[in-house]
């Protein structure tokens, strides 16, 4: 016969205990569970905003073209060509210009090949070779200019008693005065600058001769004075010496170096 086992009820109290801790889950999950918790666990830190997705970086600015301004000083008479002679540039500080021309007999030799004011290649003596380019020079001229011509032997001639504006109707009425000039008399250089220079306004002088003065003054040193003396407004005088040789080229120079000018050989 068994003999049943009769259980204190301390002890039943105590295994109550131990089995309903068993079926309770106190501490935190540890394993992989496949419970069905819809939350987030407690304690658990929000969810941070650099964890979120960023957005596409934009796209870098681009400035717009600049678009260059119109230059105001477009109309700015000194932006012009300078005035040219036998190729080279004549500067001036206020767009003044004095042509002065030797027309005395000696002009008359020396017969070369040149380029006509057609552009056609001709021959001519010293004088029409000197006419052919200050005629090129006056029709070249931008109408922002004031002109005036010279012409002497002896005696001096002006086209006009004043600078004239370089227009269209000015350059062809001068042109057309200094196609009718003719060789005379002899060469009196010095008178006929200083009358040029007479006019304080003009501060730049363009003189063609073939360099040999031997009437209105004492010498070359005479004709040299003349001119340094009236030239008080400090005009470039760029002197174009038409196959001058010797003591007259020396006067020639010395004329273009006493007022800051330049001296050229031309044939």
């Amino acid at each position: 016969m068994t003999r049943a086992t009769t259980l204190s009820a301390p002890l039943l109290l105590l295994l109550s205990a131990l089995a309903c801790a068993q079926g309770t889950d106190a501490g935190p999950n540890m394993g992989g569970g496949t419970g069905t918790g819809g939350g987030m666990p407690t304690g658990a830190p929000a969810q941070s905003s650099l964890d979120l997705p960023m957005a596409p970086p934009k796209a870098p600015i681009t400035p717009p073209a600049q678009v260059p301004e119109e230059d105001d000083d477009d109309d700015d008479p000194r932006d012009t060509p300078p005035p040219t002679i036998y190729g080279e540039e004549i500067d001036t500080e206020n767009d003044t210009i004095y042509y002065v021309i030797d027309i005395s007999y000696s002009m008359t030799t020396d017969r070369q090949s040149y380029t006509t004011v057609d552009n056609t290649v001709g021959s001519g003596n010293r004088m029409e070779r000197a006419k052919a380019e200050l005629i090129r020079s006056v029709n070249g001229l931008s109408d922002n200019f004031s002109f005036n011509v010279i012409a002497y032997d002896c005696s001096t001639m002006s086209w006009q008693s004043s600078m004239q504006e370089a227009n269209a109707a000015n350059k062809a009425a001068a042109i057309g005065w200094v196609t009718a000039l003719r060789p005379r008399g002899a060469t009196g250089t010095g008178p006929a600058t200083a009358l040029a220079l007479a006019e304080k306004s003009n501060m730049s002088i363009v003189l063609l001769t073939d360099g040999s003065p031997n009437c209105g003054a004492s010498g070359t040193d005479g004709h040299r004075s003349m001119i340094a003396n009236a030239n008080s407004q400090g005009a470039a005088i760029n002197v174009f010496g038409i196959a001058a040789t010797g003591r007259y080229r020396a006067f020639c120079q010395a004329v273009a170096g006493d007022s800051g000018g330049s001296y050229f050989d031309v044939p």
